[in-house]
Order: C-alpha cells, then structure tokens, then sequence
C-alpha cells in the first residue's frame, strides 16, 4: 500500500511530510513539463496518491479503473507513459500492457503491485514491461522509476 501520509495529504492539504517529499522531488519537475501519463488501478486510493504525485511533477494524468478502460484511454490519447496495476478486474496489467507494446512499443509501460515478488518475476519472464514497481513504495523510488523509463523512450 503507498504510502498513508499521501493519501491523508489528498484530503487534508500540504502536511509537513508533504513539504519535505516536495523538496526531494522538486528539482526534477521541469523535465516532466507536458509529459502525459495514464494511471490504470482499480484502487481508488491508488490512483488519487499516484495522481497527486504525477500533477505535482507537472504531468498530465488520465486515469483508469481497469485494464479495458486503461486501453480506452490510451487508444484514445497521445502518452509519454502508463503506470498500471498488476491485478484488475476485466483485464490484468500484463496483458494490458501487451496490448499497449502492440500498437507503440516505446511507450513505457510500468506495472505496480502488491503481489509477492516471485511471482511476478515468474509473470514477467515473457511480459513487455519496462520495469516493476512493488508496493508499498517510496516516492523516490516512483520518481526514479519513471525518470529512467523516460529516458530510455527518448534514446
């Protein structure tokens, strides 16, 4: 589960512990400007702390509660990335991102999850993902993630 200082920090405005994320986070802001990425859980408090964090980056965020409607959105726009669950209702993260590496196989696709990690890496021999993302998690952690993916899409 990410972080409860976030989700608390959605409802309640900037805390002391979001002041400090800020400054850790800040300095790479720019780089994120008009960049665009799709957010795909079915968790909504997911999906509200992951969205915080993107806005606060400066990316544009869609957002989806399942794999169906993540591949709606994603036909449906122009994306810099997608960050997804592992496990969703209707359609998973794995095969969501196939369908995404498909049609733009530069895209960067990133699935978060809570399952245990041999068995994603088990999953994940034949996936098409650009890297993993294991809950709960840091900010820091997020924020490098996505960088790296990022630059490697540019190269």
């Amino acid at each position: 589960m990410v972080d409860k200082n976030i989700v608390h920090k959605n409802r309640c405005g900037m805390g002391e512990t979001e002041k400090e994320n800020k400054k850790s986070v800040s300095s790479n802001t720019a780089q994120a400007i008009s960049k665009r990425v799709l957010v795909a859980d079915d968790d909504k408090a997911i999906r509200d702390a992951v969205t915080w964090f993107f806005e606060f980056m400066g990316f544009e965020v869609a957002l989806a509660a399942n794999g169906i409607e993540a591949l709606a959105v994603f036909l449906g726009s122009s994306l810099d990335l997608v960050l997804t669950d592992f496990q969703m209702p209707a359609m998973d993260g794995l095969s969501l991102a196939s369908h995404i590496k498909e049609r733009s196989p530069s895209t960067p696709v990133i699935p978060l999850t809570g399952c245990d990690r041999e068995t994603v890496w088990k999953k994940m021999e034949r996936a098409l993902v650009d890297s993993v993302i294991f809950k709960p998690f840091r900010l820091e952690d997020l924020q490098r993630t996505v960088q790296k993916a990022l630059a490697s899409k540019v190269r």
